[in-house]
């Protein structure tokens, strides 16, 4: 199965304790897999690797899990047969994790409030560039300053889910038109003309 795996920066990770060189492309055998206690750890939502490591600080690959694999209900995977197929770019992660959000749109725990990655409930902001800011519900807002990753996603409530992503050029509030697919973005200079108007 495919899965998201982080990294130090370096590319070790720990494996019983002591730390472990991966290296992209290579794949690696444990006896045992057993969540939280043995085999190899990783991840089917990549935003789940933050609960371990820290995003544009470590590093995240894509991962093939195989051989016996055990699941918790953190949504972690421990597996005896590990392959590293590709080291993630900040926009891979990005990408990867919106789609995760599509193609699982009834998984709970999607919601997350790391450094640099904001997950939320209608409202999300990025304040750096290359931060990531989703938001998902009925009307999503992103607000994001120039150079971030900003997805809205709109939930229907149905398991139905409509989806925009982009790195976005132009600092400002970005947002569904109503009754629209289409995507708008208030700038920081309409949000105080309209301020002043009122």
């Amino acid at each position: 199965m495919r899965a998201y795996k982080g990294f130090s920066p370096n590319l070790e990770s720990r494996l019983g304790g002591k730390p472990v060189k991966f290296k992209i492309g290579n794949t690696y055998e444990e006896e045992s897999s057993k969540t939280v206690r043995s085999g190899f750890h990783c991840c089917e939502n990549p935003f789940e690797c933050l609960s371990y490591y820290t995003y544009r600080q470590d590093r995240f690959c894509l991962v093939e899990a195989a051989g016996d694999i055990d699941e918790d209900d953190h949504e972690r995977i421990s597996c005896t047969k590990l392959t590293i197929l590709k080291e993630l770019s900040d926009r891979d992660f990005f990408l990867s994790g919106v789609a995760f959000m599509i193609q699982h749109p009834q998984r709970a725990k999607w919601e997350q409030n790391k450094k640099g990655v904001k997950v939320c409930k209608e409202y999300a902001a990025a304040i750096n560039p290359g931060d990531i800011a989703i938001a998902r519900g009925e009307n999503p807002q992103v607000k994001a300053v120039s150079g971030a990753y900003v997805a809205l996603i709109r939930d229907f409530g149905s398991g139905a889910l409509m989806s925009w992503a982009e790195e976005v050029e132009e600092a400002g509030v970005y947002y569904f038109a109503e009754n629209s697919n289409e995507v708008k973005c208030a700038t920081p200079h309409e949000i105080k003309l309209e301020r002043r108007k009122t």
